[in-house]
């Protein structure tokens, strides 16, 4: 069996074209022109949506648009307002929905490397996650900016769709309850694990609840918190289908890495600055301690100031 790279139309053996995918000597913005060359021109996907409520209007008319499939040109006309979509708009939609999705269904952690899909069976239901899916491919490919909002281990999971190659670990957990849950078990004795028990054992734990079980009953509450996400997930990947950009995503994980996961923030702003200040104080409780305190204190402010006047 053979099969063509998508990028470089070569055809290879089944068992060799990773391998090759690996050293196409490809980027991600050769990937983002592949998938723009996918869109239809023939017939456009209009729609039409007020800017009120976006998320929720947006997500039922490219629902409703059954004439036409998102795989054709957007075109996109907002209530009460006068022009052509000429491309400026339908951008615009398209950053103004990733910014919805992001905040609507997806749940971000303290360290800032990525989101996980936020665990609601309504949104499931509706097909939101689909939809969803859907408009992330089509902001890649109709010049839109990428959903770089991601968890490294979900999009290793959409690449693949094989749930045995997941790794998470305690800094994956989103979930406000569960990773205190996860701070607590850290750090309790016998008899404060055992007021948590039911916690625990809802988490899908069936061993002892002790002490020298910790790290296999935190391991169940990292699972439970990730797994329980996986038919999200599945339901996005359907909609990544859209431009075969799962097909893409598949044979080119690392290129498609940055459209999907934030990278670095180095961004300089006032927590970068306070971040990298290490000040010498002087003895605590001594009156100049509490002057460079307060001297520490007025900077900061000063710096949040600048912030907010967009001076960063």
């Amino acid at each position: 069996m053979t099969a063509e790279c998508p990028m470089c139309k070569k055809v290879f053996n089944v068992d060799v074209i990773e391998v090759h995918a690996s050293d196409c000597g490809l980027r991600s913005d050769d990937i983002l022109n592949w998938i723009s060359g996918q869109v239809e021109e023939t017939n456009t996907f209009s729609i039409c949506v007020s800017r009120t409520d976006l998320f929720t209007r947006g997500m039922q008319q490219w629902q409703r648009q059954k004439k036409t499939s998102p795989k054709c040109r957007l075109r996109v006309t907002f209530f009460g307002e006068a022009g052509i979509d000429t491309g400026a708009l339908s951008k615009e939609f398209l950053k103004e929905m990733l910014a919805e999705i992001e905040r609507k269904l997806f749940v971000c952690s303290a360290d800032k490397k990525g989101k996980n899909p936020l665990y609601c069976l309504n949104s499931l239901d509706q097909n939101y996650f689909r939809s969803a899916g859907e408009i992330m491919a089509a902001s890649l490919a109709q010049g839109g900016p990428p959903p770089a909002f991601m968890r490294e281990w979900c999009f290793r999971y959409l690449c693949s769709g094989d749930s045995d190659s997941i790794q998470v670990s305690a800094t994956d957990v989103t979930d406000r309850e569960l990773s205190l849950l996860i701070e607590t078990i850290s750090s309790a004795t016998d008899d404060e694990l055992g007021e948590h028990t039911d916690e625990i054992l809802n988490c899908g734990y069936t061993g002892r609840v002790s002490v020298e079980k910790k790290d296999h009953i935190i391991r169940a509450v990292i699972l439970q918190s990730t797994m329980r996400v996986v038919p999200v997930l599945d339901q996005l990947r359907k909609g990544l289908l859209l431009y075969d950009l799962l097909k893409i995503m598949n044979l080119y994980p690392e290129l498609c890495l940055p459209l999907f996961v934030p990278g670095d923030d180095d961004k300089v702003d006032a927590a970068f600055i306070l971040e990298k200040c290490h000040p010498d104080f002087s003895e605590k409780g001594s009156l100049k301690y509490s002057k460079e305190i307060n001297i520490m204190n007025l900077f900061q402010d000063f710096l949040q100031e600048l912030e907010d006047q967009g001076m960063f």
